[in-house]
């Protein structure tokens, strides 16, 4: 067999996207919706990666008393969806998945460090971050007297550090959570009347034998 034709499916790339979040920071409310795609299914030439995720069953969470959350609390006051991902146990190759944070507009209040994003796998946070410095798509003019509650596009940003593995017949479970920390050395009233939405989307990849024998050889 040309070893170039086991090389074709890894290019095939599974895109599900999950129209994930809508929050708004007012003074005593959010929203926090999710959605998702039908299960998706790529057939490549040598072999077949068939992943889904339990995203388009996950109830949505409506919160109306968004409060600001103590360090501590965040585990238990966070809103977060949490969901699976997996490769079927019709799949005859082992992949691997990106995710990404895409299509987001927030106001410009709440790209402070304050409000905050986390992943976890499996239970153990794999991953975190704020939107302060996310760059703005646009040149939108600032609002320097005063507080800045302009809604601006934001470009998007991968949320995982590095590609996360999904064998053959494996189920991954994941959380993702956003929450406003609270900080009581200052007064945080600037956040109020904020808002953000955006899409989580999943990029799935089947990896070949040949390319799994590859990396092995590559590592030291």
């Amino acid at each position: 067999m040309n070893p170039n034709q086991n090389k074709r499916h890894i290019k095939k790339v599974i895109v599900l996207t999950i129209s994930l979040i809508v929050l708004a920071f007012s003074a005593t409310y959010a929203y926090f919706t999710s959605s998702f795609n039908e299960p998706t299914t790529t057939t490549a030439t040598a072999g077949i990666f068939n992943v889904e995720s339990t995203l388009e069953v996950v109830n949505s969470i409506k919160n109306k008393r968004m409060i600001l959350i103590d360090q501590e609390e965040v585990e238990e006051k966070a809103d977060y969806l949490e969901f699976t991902v997996t490769n079927k146990e019709d799949s005859t190759v082992d992949g691997k998945f990106d995710l990404f944070l895409r299509d987001m507009k927030i106001t410009r209040n709440l790209k402070v460090s304050d409000f905050k994003w986390e992943l976890l796998k499996e239970g153990t946070k794999i991953s975190e971050g704020t939107f302060e410095n996310a760059k703005e798509n646009g040149e939108k003019e600032k609002i320097t007297d005063g507080v800045d509650r302009t809604q601006v596009d934001l470009e998007g940003i991968k949320i995982t550090t590095s590609p996360i593995e999904l064998p053959k017949n494996t189920t991954v479970t994941l959380k993702f959570r956003l929450y406003i920390l609270n900080d009581k050395e200052r007064n945080q009233i600037d956040l109020t009347e904020g808002s953000f939405e955006g899409r989580l989307y999943l990029e799935a990849v089947p990896v070949s034998e040949l390319q799994k024998a590859q990396q092995e050889v590559e590592q030291p």
